[in-house]
């Protein structure tokens, strides 16, 4: 996990309603628009500014009351040995990079860790690109999980696809350097057990989670 970076200041956060029975982890004192300053602050130094503006334009569009603590992009332009689910915390203005795992059926014919191939066919193994709602958490065959639903006609299968946060074994800077890259999912967002339970718990109920490739 690399070091966390810090948002310049932002406008000051403020009281306002929201719908609390949506996003349980919403920040209460946060004023409508305050956050997207800080969140384009947060996602500038990572270079994620066009991901950013798209979640933050379907939260307006689709859910204009919720205001959630945490969002988080996945950059697939970058390799699996590198940090690359990118957690921001409006609260402490803070984001967090973490590695992050891609389906075995998004590297095509390669072994390169790369995903290249994108896919929201049942069977395929494959990463799907798109927005996420991050919903209820459970437990089952990879241990803590997190359910997500696709809002976008890329990812719309991801429920039935069973794609979920989960920790795995083949996720650690270890195995990164005796292979030369993470290992593979069936889809899967697979994160480090040592952090999986922590961004699950960031992200449950609501949370909006961004699979990124610069087009």
């Amino acid at each position: 996990m690399a070091q966390k970076t810090t948002a310049p200041d932002a406008a000051p956060l403020g009281g306002a309603e929201f719908d609390a029975a949506f996003l349980p982890q919403t920040l209460r004192e946060l004023e409508p628009g305050n956050d997207e300053a800080i969140l384009r602050a947060l996602s500038a130094v990572q270079d994620l500014e066009m991901p950013m503006e798209r979640l933050i334009a379907l939260r307006n569009e689709r859910y204009p009351d919720s205001r959630p603590r945490y969002w988080g992009i996945v950059n697939f332009d970058l390799h699996s040995v590198k940090p690359r689910l990118f957690v921001f915390d409006v609260g402490s203005r803070q984001t967090v990079p973490y590695l992050c795992a891609h389906g075995k059926g998004s590297e095509g014919p390669t072994d390169d860790g790369i995903a290249n191939v994108f896919s929201n066919v049942e069977g395929s193994n494959a990463t799907s690109l798109g927005i996420y709602r991050c919903a209820e958490t459970y437990s089952g065959h990879n241990g803590y999980s997190l359910r997500l639903d696709g809002l976008e006609e890329t990812n719309s299968r991801a429920r039935a696809r069973a794609i979920v946060i989960h920790g795995a074994d083949y996720v650690s800077e270890k195995f990164a350097e005796k292979h030369g890259r993470i290992g593979r999912s069936d889809g899967c967002p697979a994160l480090d057990h040592k952090f999986s339970t922590t961004v699950i718990d960031q992200m449950k109920q609501g949370s909006l989670l961004l699979h990124w490739k610069t087009p």
